[in-house]
């Protein structure tokens, strides 16, 4: 090859080298220039992992698929690695006579070999290597050339790994950006939807508060001359009310407890039929009131179902009473059940009520969420029910499904298994001693506890603490820290010493924050560390998510 090829290849090879990005379109060309200026019968480039302890095979030329069958070497190990991890270009005569290369069969192993570190003035890159199956060694212009292509692709596989990364991070950081948006958007929507929940409770609790009131200063004051039959309405009108204001309670309650994983469900044997018969007696006057056709149709007559019975009984009456007031007067709702195979129960209640647009099917199942705004909504309601109807049926193992369209009635419809889910002997893993000296405290985190379905017992200082732990049979022990004559930490240290008590998890709830403080109790025995003053809801997750962690 005279010198004015080599002049231009050289020049065609810094130009490439200098405007590409691309690793592979930077690799691969400097192999061909390699093979082109220099006879090989192989060539290979390794680069430097990112953990800049080993050297991986990239490419190869001109075998091409053979990458993967390519040795990866250690700094320092066999002569890829010996020359890289010294930086220096190594030629060598006769490779079988050389003791740092791998031990390779004759057949596959190369002769005459040069290697050559790839170094940008910032770090090793990688390597390229040279072989000829024949005794010919590399001359000391052929170096000086593979020298002049080495330094520039170094330079230009740095750059290109450099812009690879700096691609990812700029993708990172783009999705980052969208979740952030996602999440400010969702943000409005949960400040939103809580509003307008509020202002929907403000209502629903004034409402029957204010017949409770009302009525009962009727009564109590003689207000008004009643007659007997007017005094029995006032009475009824006041039970009614406060039996709406309990059932407003016990949803948000219910919710509140399938969000911390506290909700348990009782299971039984009943049959269907009688279920839908019991939640019909109790609505059927709503529906009598409103001229509206309620019919059921369970087959068989006689399936049998393993479920919480309430529970299954709640569901039903939320969706009946939903298709009830959103249908006209004169229209028809219906009960249809059926056993689908062996093992699942297929539950559908259907309306030819004002239906539903599809955009809103997936989001009426949220949490205070209803279709029509507060100042347009023509049937009240706290968008409660649906909402805590699906968290029911997931938690007997089923799904809800829903077919609407506007003006032609809506049908929901649930499947849960017939055997229900309830392993045999289960047990629940919410009981929890709460050991704390303080009252205010003591009081505070009861309720919020209790309310929330888990089981406490308390203890007002160590020594009770102690005894009680090592007594009775507890899920989790909530440790205040600083108490009257034993400290917690000597107690979690004295539990955990114990082989009856150390398997109880134990979480340091206290209102010492120092720096230093989390670890001095994680290194007594702690599992957890929640600092005072609590907030409720992550308080509450929290402690459910200690006991799930236990549990499984």
């Amino acid at each position: 090859m005279d010198d004015k090829v080599i002049v231009d290849l050289l020049g065609q090879v810094g130009n490439l080298f200098t405007s590409s990005l691309e690793l592979k379109e930077t690799i691969d060309f400097m192999l061909k220039a390699a093979s082109d200026l220099v006879a090989c019968d192989a060539a290979t480039v390794f680069l430097l992992d990112d953990d800049g302890k080993s050297l991986s095979a990239i490419a190869t030329f001109p075998f091409t698929e053979s990458v993967a069958q390519v040795a990866t070497f250690e700094l320092g190990e066999g002569i890829v690695g010996w020359a890289s991890q010294r930086r220096k270009v190594v030629s060598v005569a006769d490779a079988t006579k050389d003791s740092r290369f791998k031990n390779l069969p004759m057949a596959h192993a190369p002769r005459s070999c040069l290697v050559m570190p790839l170094q940008s003035p910032q770090r090793l890159v990688g390597a390229l290597t040279m072989a000829r199956r024949e005794v010919r060694p590399f001359t000391t212009v052929e170096q000086a050339l593979m020298q002049v292509i080495a330094n520039q692709a170094a330079i230009s596989i740095d750059n290109a790994r450099l812009h690879a990364r700096q691609t990812v991070q700029l993708a990172q950081i783009a999705e980052q950006k969208r979740e952030l948006e996602r999440s400010y958007a969702q943000i409005n929507e949960i400040s939103r939807l809580k509003s307008e929940f509020l202002a929907n409770m403000s209502h629903e609790l004034r409402t029957p508060l204010n017949a409770i009131l009302g009525f009962s200063e009727i009564l109590k004051d003689n207000l008004v001359a009643l007659e007997e039959e007017q005094r029995h309405e006032c009475l009824e009108n006041i039970h009614t009310s406060g039996k709406h204001l309990l059932e407003l309670v016990n949803d948000v309650l219910d919710l509140s407890k399938i969000e911390a994983g506290r909700m348990e469900l009782s299971y039984d044997d009943f049959f269907v039929n009688n279920a839908v018969r019991e939640v019909h007696n109790v609505i059927r006057s709503l529906s009598e009131r409103r001229d509206i056709d309620l019919s059921i149709d369970v087959v068989p007559e006689d399936l049998l179902v393993r479920a919480d019975k309430s529970k299954f009984k709640q569901v039903l009456y939320n969706l009946l009473s939903n298709a009830i007031k959103f249908t006209a007067q004169g229209g028809r709702v219906w009960v249809k059940a059926r056993a689908e195979g062996e093992d699942t129960l297929c539950l559908e209640v259907g309306d030819t009520g004002v239906g539903i647009p599809r955009e809103h099917h997936e989001r009426i199942f949220n949490e205070f969420y209803q279709v029509d705004s507060a100042t347009t909504r023509q049937v009240e309601g706290t968008g409660l029910g649906l909402s805590l109807t699906r968290r029911i049926v997931e938690l007997h193992g089923g799904r809800m499904e829903l077919e609407s369209e506007p003006g032609s009635g809506s049908v929901f419809m649930f499947r849960i298994p017939l055997g229900g889910l309830q392993a045999p002997n289960g047990s629940h893993h919410n009981r929890i001693l709460l050991v704390e000296d303080n009252r205010s405290n003591r009081e505070l985190a009861t309720m919020v506890l209790t309310g929330n379905g888990f089981e406490v017992d308390i203890a007002v200082d160590g020594n009770e603490g102690l005894h009680k732990a090592r007594s009775s049979t507890y899920d989790l022990v909530l440790m205040d820290i600083e108490l009257p004559g034993i400290d917690g930490l000597t107690v979690t240290r004295m539990l955990k010493s114990d082989p009856k008590t150390s398997s109880v998890p134990v979480v340091a709830l206290t209102a010492n924050a120092m720096k230093g403080n989390e670890q001095e109790a994680l290194a007594a025995g702690c599992s957890g560390y929640i600092s005072k003053p609590i907030e409720v809801a992550n308080f509450v997750q929290r402690i459910a998510t200690y006991l799930e962690t236990e549990a499984s």
